[in-house]
């Protein structure tokens, strides 16, 4: 089942072309890697897809064209987690999760068994349980991350756009939170998740997309996409390829001289 049909998609800021002309697609049980080096218009592409920034182009989501989505609409049916979000308010670490649940109440309606199902069963998952009675202000960075990670999959949505969710998070954490995507995904989701981390994307991604000054420049197998030559081109280094546990994997490795006139 298709989940997301983005066509064409180009984002302008200030009079710039940010996202040019972007096309993909995001299939029921794919955890999709959106790539490129600083500035390449990753960040700008998901806000666009979460209804956020204007866009020229067309994008659906269920066979449903985003812009005829209402807001109770949209809310149910993808769920965004943005780079670098916090949150101002003295909530306890369930109560923030628990707010994930309000697309499906009406307003002022309490939450049901099943609101409370999916809460525990999420704060187990991402494991931050042992975290729930504690004010989120108290928090370490990368437990933030993870709890601001369990509210959008407490959502429950078809469709999950996470900008960075690994950024702040050391090793362990990192590979516990793209286990949870990947499961997230099999259970029948799609996830486009923006990645600096190059390792994590060829060993738990279905599919890579790879910008490059805000344009698709490879998309596919994480072996296409993540080939020498365009390691060279996008990142200017080379990397290191290998297979263990019947996973592939690669190490970036070494860089390469930049191309005049280009910026790090």
């Amino acid at each position: 089942m298709m989940l997301l049909e983005a066509e064409r998609i180009s984002v302008a800021l200030a009079g710039r072309t940010v996202v040019s002309g972007v096309s993909f697609r995001a299939a029921a049980g794919q955890l999709i890697a959106l790539l490129g080096p600083n500035g390449a218009g990753k960040t700008t592409l998901l806000a666009a897809l979460a209804g956020l920034r204007p866009f020229q182009g067309s994008a659906w989501i269920q066979g449903r064209s985003l812009a005829s989505l209402n807001r109770r609409e949209k809310a149910r049916a993808l769920a965004y987690l943005p780079q670098g979000q916090t949150a101002h308010w003295p909530l306890t670490v369930r109560r923030l999760v628990e707010l994930g649940r309000l697309p499906h109440l009406a307003p002022w309606q309490p939450l049901a068994a099943t609101d409370r199902l999916a809460v525990e069963t999420i704060l187990q998952r991402t494991g931050i349980a042992p975290l729930a009675e504690r004010p989120f202000d108290t928090l370490s960075g990368g437990e933030r991350a993870r709890t601001l990670l369990a509210r959008v999959l407490a959502v429950e949505a078809p469709l999950v756009l996470a900008d960075e969710p690994v950024a702040s998070l050391d090793p362990y954490h990192q590979l516990q939170v793209m286990e949870l995507l990947r499961d997230y995904a099999n259970s029948g989701a799609a996830i486009i998740v923006v990645l600096h981390d190059l390792t994590l994307a060829a060993r738990f991604c279905d599919a890579l997309l790879l910008l490059g000054n805000g344009a698709l420049v490879a998309s596919g197998s994480p072996d296409h996409v993540l080939s020498a030559e365009h390691l060279a081109a996008i990142y200017q280094i080379s990397a290191l390829h290998g297979e263990q546990d019947g996973q592939h994997y690669l190490l970036p490795w070494r860089r390469q001289p930049m191309a005049l006139g280009t910026t790090g």
